[in-house]
């Protein structure tokens, strides 16, 4: 094996092999590092939903042809909020698919060696290697427990929840570059595929159920997987008083509400962690660019990561063959990695968290009470809804409905205000680094309004 490549990806799952996949085919010599065996890379325990036109999107740029029928479980067309109320009353349109995530991962990475990417599987990546405050390159523990130095001019990290590269990085390593996880980014979740004795009514459907008996953020998720399968799981913070709670007692317990014992045989069941915060908001550093869920590209609301890591890899991907092309490697040469991230999905990302952080602070119950009052309607969590300038007898109808419950107002008034306010400043995020810490200060501020 080579010790020394042009570009070095670390993490097959969807955003490594997108990145590697662009810088392959831009002629560059790619390493391809993963810790699993190859057979098993794509498989992970996720709610298996993709965005239509997200992976209609990265496919086009990648030059693959989207999911094939045998790689997609069923058509989703609506994202559902419930609550124990008998009506839906939130539902937004989704239009995407429920993808058998190993099928279509195993594709990805064999159109991925195809094109000449070179993989190493079965290697762990143990830290960085930085010279000249540039990351370049890697230190590896492969199969047989040899250590490997290898380098490279660009290295794109897309090493999961852990971010193996990013959080390896030393303190004096690009200040602007956040280093650490901590146990509020990440929720540990357990999910299982189930095969139900009868058919189910949730046909297109993804479900967030709201229920009180769940800690933050709140919910058991039923995600339509065909005639009689469901995908179904829970997560939450696992901090202060639900610190030692079991993730799988609390699934269990609210899947016998719907679901009892007896009425469907167990399929796949497992746990994994995923992100439920706001997008790094700057995830570049010299010689390094950082995607999927290591820079917390998943969807705070609906823990969608699969669509926002593809597109996240060919943005990386698109960047540092740029910076290849111009042999420069700096904070500056990549900074339009960031640009590119807030626009496609950041923003977007930005406002859900703070849908999430209400909805973690409100709970079950108090929403049930918004909702049934129409206090807080549908139209209000759009994009559209959020941006919409309101009248006066529109507050005064709210103010009358929501009696004797004012703070609960002035809480979703605070939160749609302050949604709107993130929007607008993800559409000035800085073109260049150095007016990064003054914005990233304001956004900062504003999450700090929903308490």
């Amino acid at each position: 094996m080579k010790d020394s490549y042009e570009v070095i990806v670390v993490g097959a799952g969807p955003a490594g092999v997108a990145a590697s996949l662009i810088c392959r085919k831009r002629g560059y010599n790619v390493l391809l590092l993963d810790k699993k065996k190859k057979e098993k890379i794509g498989d992970k325990v996720c709610g298996e939903a993709i965005s239509k036109k997200t992976v209609l999107k990265a496919m086009e740029k990648l030059s693959i042809a989207p999911p094939l029928e045998e790689e997609i479980k069923a058509q989703i067309e609506d994202l559902v909020l419930r609550t124990a109320l008998p009506k839906n009353h939130i539902t937004f349109p989704a239009i995407g698919y429920m993808i058998d995530r190993h099928k279509f991962g195993q594709r990805l990475l064999q159109e991925a060696i195809k094109s000449g990417v070179i993989l190493k599987n079965q290697c762990r990546v143990k830290e960085p290697i930085v010279i000249d405050n540039k990351v370049s390159g890697v230190l590896i523990k492969d199969s047989e427990h040899n250590s490997i130095e290898i380098l490279s001019k660009m290295v794109i990290d897309c090493s999961g929840t852990m971010a193996v590269v990013r959080t390896g990085l030393p303190q004096e390593y690009e200040p602007k570059l956040n280093k650490k996880v901590t146990k509020a980014d990440f929720a540990p979740c357990y999910r299982e595929i189930i095969q139900l004795n009868h058919n189910h009514d949730l046909e297109g459907k993804i479900v967030l159920q709201y229920e009180i008996d769940i800690p933050e953020p709140g919910y058991i998720w039923f995600f339509d997987e065909g005639k009689k399968r469901l995908n179904c799981g829970t997560g939450f913070i696992k901090q202060g008083k639900h610190a030692t709670k079991s993730v799988k007692s609390v699934y269990f317990n609210a899947l016998e509400k719907y679901f009892p014992q007896g009425t469907y045989k167990t399929l796949d069941g497992r746990g994994d962690v995923v992100p439920i915060r706001a997008p790094l908001w700057n995830a570049v550093g010299n010689g390094l660019i950082v995607a999927g869920d290591a820079a917390f590209h998943a969807d705070p609301l609906t823990a969608e990561g699969h669509g926002p890591a593809l597109m996240a890899g060919s943005f990386a991907g698109e960047v540092a063959c740029n910076a290849l092309e111009q042999n420069s490697f700096e904070l500056e040469d990549l900074w339009e990695y960031n640009l590119l991230i807030v626009k496609e999905f950041g923003a977007d990302h930005a406002r859900n968290r703070i849908l999430t952080k209400v909805l973690e602070i409100i709970g079950p119950e108090k929403l049930e009470f918004l909702l049934k009052r129409k206090v807080v309607k549908q139209s209000d969590l759009t994009s559209a809804g959020i941006m919409k300038k309101r009248s006066f007898m529109d507050y005064l109808g709210r103010v009358v409905r929501c009696f004797p419950k004012y703070g609960l107002l002035l809480m979703m008034r605070k939160a749609i205000s302050t949604s709107k306010a993130i929007a607008k400043h993800c559409e000035i995020y800085p073109t260049t680094p150095e007016s990064y810490e003054a914005w990233k200060s304001k956004i900062l501020d504003l999450y700090s309004q929903v308490t």
